[in-house]
């Protein structure tokens, strides 16, 4: 569950008027201080695989993971070859095939004497909470949540109706993804951990981007996760879960929620991924892994960005920071964002580009592919002012197209972009959990790692004209306010002046919702 398809549990709200409901987080809750352990070659072969990946005279290196099945795949090879210590932080984490995998994964980790710390966002947590409950005594496996729900936590419907007096701090959320490997290798990105964003979804998978990090950007990032584990908004988890009972009960449950017996999930690996590399799985079975060198540096949000206001959280938040390295653009900026909602603030930034003759390029969600209609709402109100700023503007196509000779998603599934990716002058990449609307400027806590490397921005920019590929090119026909959008599956140039996938019910819900959506809340 996504906080912005939140309406679809305001059920609750009638439900705690009914009943009065009310409920607090526990106070004095105890939060021991751990710390990440750094690399250690001599007690970790991950540790010295990715000391000898590492290319010579580079800070840190890089390996981008575009395909869903990969990025799964990365994660359950990490874990398995482990030894001393993981680290993961993340956003959503179901209780659906993938995530089970992983949680299983995690605890064998555990079992086998790896120091395992889980923190996990609690907005999407109710799925899990079974598994949460069954996990949180087991030696080795300490598991938080961030920012969470007092109450009635088997349903986000009676966790919202049981914290109506403490909303506003609830919707405020950590949406950073993160996981370190024995201090190691990282993965870092948009991925949540759930079958959509792992191309196992029937109905809808997410186009989506990580990347393995090694080399001075991985204490960094440990560092990061240190400073989210230790705060105020992180409670351990067996401070809110039921109790299971004895240990015989702790037990059968994970017998039963995660049976040993159970085959390994196949992640659906194709033998070569849209870079032309191989499962990090088989790499890492050969003892190597295929990594691009770049100078790069990591920053997150404050834990505590809800209580910043005014100057201070605009001095302090990751968009600020990405906001001086857009502008600091001299030829071309190119941007992958789900939920575009650019604002006064953004459109001046775009101006401004566009009068230093920048080439810029936006690639987005169309309306059939976003899984919010109220942030497409918001954003569809910028689209002729991004076009009039000279913006090349791409609205990803629900249906992957006829013409990619290696699509994103394939099948009867449709495609949603969830990559947060920008690219600056063909030199830097930028990559992580920020998308450029209000809510992960002012709302939601985000990671990302600015990497300085030429050969990582032609890997990515390759990734983005895929994603061209499989979207709507829209652009103002003569008068300068019509709309027109060209199909990805045209071979000529000829647009089209209805919004694709857009049906008549979709248009008066625009008309209706468009005076009530706040911008500020998208």
């Amino acid at each position: 569950m996504n906080w912005r398809r939140f309406g679809s549990c305001m059920l609750g709200f009638a439900l705690a008027l009914a009943l009065g409901a009310c409920g607090s987080l526990p106070a004095g809750v105890e939060r021991p201080v751990s710390t990440s352990l750094p690399a250690a070659p001599d007690q970790s072969p991950l540790a010295r695989l990715a000391e000898s990946a590492l290319p010579a005279s580079a800070q840190s290196g890089f390996r981008l993971l575009p395909l869903g099945a990969y990025g799964l795949d990365a994660r359950l090879a990490l874990i398995g070859r482990a030894t001393r210590t993981l680290d993961l932080q993340v956003y959503i984490m179901d209780n659906d095939e993938s995530g089970r995998a992983v949680f299983a994964a995690l605890r064998d980790a555990a079992q086998r004497g790896v120091r395992v710390r889980l923190l996990l966002d609690d907005l999407n947590s109710a799925s899990a909470e079974p598994l949460l409950e069954a996990l949180v005594d087991l030696p080795n496996f300490e598991i938080r949540l961030f920012n969470p729900f007092c109450c009635a936590r088997q349903s986000l419907a009676g966790r919202i109706a049981t914290s109506l007096g403490d909303l506003p701090r609830l919707d405020h959320r950590m949406h950073n993804k993160l996981m370190i490997a024995d201090g190691a290798l990282a993965i870092i990105g948009g991925r949540n951990i759930a079958d959509a964003y792992f191309g196992r979804d029937p109905v809808a998978n997410f186009i989506d981007l990580d990347a393995i990090a090694a080399g001075r950007v991985v204490p960094q990032l440990g560092v990061l996760f240190d400073r989210y584990w230790n705060s105020e908004e992180s409670f351990p988890a067996k401070s809110l879960v039921r109790p299971l009972g004895p240990e015989s009960a702790r037990t059968a449950a994970l017998a039963r929620l995660l049976p040993d017996s159970a085959a390994p999930i196949d992640p659906g690996l194709p033998a070569r991924d849209l870079l032309g590399r191989e499962p990090v799985g088989k790499e890492l079975a050969a003892n190597r892994l295929s990594l691009v060198p770049g100078l790069a540096y990591a920053v997150a949000d404050q834990p505590s960005k809800r209580l910043q206001i005014g100057d201070e959280l605009e001095a302090g938040s990751l968009m600020t920071g990405a906001v001086s390295q857009m502008l600091g653009t001299r030829s071309e900026l190119v941007v992958s964002s789900p939920y575009l909602v650019p604002g006064t603030r953004g459109m001046a930034v775009m101006h401004s580009l566009q009068r230093k003759g920048v080439e810029m390029t936006l690639v987005t969600n169309s309306l059939s592919a976003n899984d919010s209609a109220l942030v497409n709402i918001g954003y569809a109100r910028y689209r002729r002012p991004i076009l009039r700023a000279g913006v090349r503007l791409y609205e990803i196509s629900a249906q992957p197209s006829a013409n990619a000779s290696q699509p994103f998603f394939s099948g009867s599934s449709r495609g949603r972009l969830h990559a947060k990716l920008m690219v600056i002058d063909q030199e830097v990449v930028l990559l992580g959990s920020l998308n450029l609307d209000p809510r992960s400027a002012r709302r939601n806590t985000e990671l990302g790692v600015a990497i300085d490397s030429p050969a990582l921005a032609r890997e990515a920019l390759r990734l983005i004209d895929a994603m061209k590929n499989e979207a709507y090119a829209l652009r103002l026909e003569t008068q300068g306010s019509a709309l027109a959008w060209v199909s990805p599956n045209e071979d000529d140039d000829q647009g089209v002046d209805t919004e694709p996938g857009v049906s008549p019910w979709n248009t008066l819900q625009r008309l209706l919702l468009q005076p009530l959506v706040p911008e500020d809340l998208l």
